[in-house]
């Protein structure tokens, strides 16, 4: 009996080391290696807890952070859009874009050597910037629950229209029953905007150090232009699948000028 309890006991006692010691990374290591300027670990341990627990805004800037310091400014890049596709109002991975837009602007007009063409990203008609204000800077659970806000105060307006029997108030009611509808449903249009928007990835972020654009989806293709730095956001305009139906080239553009296909290994979605 005393064996078979013995036995029981050490069972549970095993189950709970094993059950310690599978717990993994945790935040506060990775930000232990930050702070030791230990970045490439500190990588390494925000990768474990975004395949172990998912990815969060939070979770994603700390690990551009750490991929900035180590100097690969594509995965940086990249972690802060991504960070900021999950939450818009994330103004501080919005400041580091911009930090690295201008070193990758200063690195793409030196691999120019003097040529006279743009490294600069075309400017957005007014329509793009209207549809990026409504799908990339604010979330779209916030358009949602604006839409739902607006549809409330409809219905309080409805019943001042309905149950009131002196005139202003009647007109308040009918005009502000309008006007919470119209907004009400517009909200909603941007919901469903964002929602779409967010599943569709329409640009990517060159993650090589330097790689060069081809003229066709092929390695033996000729170059186009001048190289490209790590970091450079381009928009995807076309995708060449393998076999397996995984992307395996990228056509991309920058501008005019720089328009070509790139490698799935030195280019990655956002």
């Amino acid at each position: 009996m005393t064996h078979h309890i013995l036995r029981i006991f050490t069972a549970f006692a095993l189950t709970g080391i094993f059950a310690l010691s599978s717990q993994g990374a945790t935040p506060e290591e990775a930000r232990q290696a930050y702070d030791k300027g230990d970045y490439a670990k500190a990588v390494e341990i925000y990768q474990e807890l975004a395949k172990t627990h998912g990815t969060s805004s939070a979770l994603l800037f700390d690990m551009g952070q750490a991929y900035t310091r180590a100097g690969d400014l594509g995965h940086g890049m990249l972690c802060y859009r991504r960070a900021l596709q999950q939450n818009p109002s994330n103004s501080q991975a919005r400041s580091n874009i911009r930090y690295i837009e201008s070193r990758v602007q200063d690195g793409n007009t030196a691999e120019l050597k003097g040529k006279k063409i743009s490294v600069v990203p075309e400017d957005p008609s007014f329509f793009t910037v209207l549809k990026n204000y409504i799908t990339r800077r604010h979330h779209t659970n916030t358009w949602a629950t604006w839409s739902g806000i607006t549809f409330v105060l409809f219905c309080v307006c409805l019943a001042l229209y309905i149950f009131q029997d002196r005139v202003m108030l009647r007109k308040i009611g009918f005009f502000g029953a309008i006007a919470m509808i119209s907004i009400s449903v517009l909200t909603l249009i941007f919901a469903f905007m964002g929602a779409h928007a967010s599943g569709k990835q329409d640009e990517g972020v060159i993650t090589a150090y330097k790689i060069e654009l081809k003229s066709d989806p092929s390695t033996s293709a000729k170059n186009v232009t001048s190289p490209l730095v790590q970091g450079t956001v381009m928009q995807i305009m076309d995708t060449e699948k393998a076999e397996n139906g995984k992307p395996q080239w990228y056509k991309v553009r920058l501008n005019s000028d720089f328009a070509g296909w790139i490698r799935n290994d030195s280019f990655e979605p956002i």
